[in-house]
């Protein structure tokens, strides 16, 4: 999360100032549980802390629920819809665990090897700790490799850089220190980019198209991309570094160009509210890996503190793709999702067997705080 902070800075840099007043919206859909009035009323709060859209999803044992706030596109005075698509960043990466669990399974690999058993030394030897590092550790995060964000955030953002493949942004990581030694360090997402190359390489295909194959296509998910090509009704995305959420800028260009490149398992898949809690549900709910390989997925490792914003403290450990956050109302598995202009999070809530999805086209300080803070998630469960 740190991370987000040099983003903000840079972006400061590059990224020319617009703002617009905006009317909101909302549209419910889908079955009507007796929380749906609370619901909407997530919808209000993320609209009254300055987003320009939010889509939020529900599944618990009442029913399902959508319902959305604001604008798909600002300028264009589109309304948001359960239907409309956005990025999910970070979220991706329960898709990559997902798959290389399933590829275990199949015998095409082995979480406990080393990564270069799969990947050649023209990629290995160049990139700090990656000849000493498990697939295991790439997925919890422990390899100490290098996060590529610090090498490519500005090229992103003066267009130097766009749409590279997941080899062409490992390729801004050669031959630079690590970020901590092996066996340590909180979050990288060099490691999945390197997940993805492992993928290509068991396979001999596309590692998006694996995802499709794997986890997409099976479930039926409809609305989800993992692909270069851009779906329709695609939102756009709005930023901001403004504390009181003024003045905030359309950065969709960016986010296309930062996260659109092949084979972008960190962070770089497209999905619609309803069909991440569907795959999150699925998930959790052991329906799409085995016993063993969930014991594997939910083998946790402690987050350092010190590397949290004071507002995720409650982000506790992190599993194989999956966060493990202590909340109010118990134990919720399931990951956290930032580009530039979008942001959301995902999580099943065993106790009460509810899941629940929050995607926002929007980034600003007030609306993070928001997305990030612990009681936001009771609003989601009567008192």
């Amino acid at each position: 999360m740190k991370k987000l902070r040099f983003i903000a800075a840079v972006m400061a840099v590059f990224i020319l100032t617009n703002s617009c007043e905006d009317e909101n919206t909302s549209v419910p859909s889908v079955t009507t549980p007796s929380n749906s009035d609370q619901y909407q009323k997530i919808v209000d709060q993320f609209m009254a802390a300055g987003a320009v859209g939010v889509s939020i999803a529900v599944i618990s044992p009442e029913g399902t629920w959508a319902g959305t706030g604001g604008k798909a596109d600002r300028e264009k005075n589109i309304a948001m819809s359960p239907d409309r698509k956005l990025r999910i960043g970070s979220m991706t990466k329960m898709f990559a665990a997902t798959t290389i669990l399933k590829l275990q399974e199949e015998g095409l690999l082995n979480i406990k090897d080393k990564i270069n058993k799969y990947l050649p030394k023209s990629i290995t030897d160049h990139i700090t700790n990656a000849n000493e590092v498990t697939i295991e550790q790439c997925l919890n995060h422990r390899s100490g490799i290098r996060n590529y964000l610090q090498d490519i955030s500005a090229g992103v953002f003066d267009g130097s850089i766009a749409n590279y493949s997941a080899a062409q942004t490992l390729s801004l990581i050669y031959d630079k220190p690590a970020d901590d030694p092996v066996g340590s360090g909180y979050y990288s997402n060099s490691n999945y980019l390197l997940l993805s190359l492992i993928i290509t390489k068991v396979t001999g295909k596309s590692s998006y198209e694996v995802v499709n194959q794997k986890i997409i296509n099976p479930l039926g998910l409809l609305d989800t991309s993992a692909s270069t090509v851009l779906p329709e009704k695609l939102t756009r995305s709005y930023y901001t570094d403004d504390p009181t959420g003024n003045s905030l800028n359309d950065v969709t260009q960016i986010d296309n160009n930062g996260i659109g490149g092949q084979d972008a398992l960190d962070g770089g898949m497209i999905s619609t509210a309803s069909d991440i809690t569907r795959f999150v549900e699925a998930l959790i709910t052991g329906k799409l890996l085995s016993p063993a390989s969930m014991q594997q997925l939910e083998t946790f490792v402690d987050n350092d503190p010190t590397h949290l914003e004071p507002d995720l403290k409650y982000n506790k450990q992190y599993g194989l793709g999956l966060m493990k956050l202590e909340t109010d109302q118990g134990v919720a598995l399931g990951h956290d999702g930032h580009v530039f202009g979008f942001g959301g999070r995902a999580y099943y809530f065993p106790k009460q067997k509810t899941t629940v999805c929050i995607l926002l086209n929007t980034w600003s300080p007030k609306v993070v705080a928001l997305l990030n803070a612990k009681a936001t998630l009771n609003l989601f469960f009567k008192n």
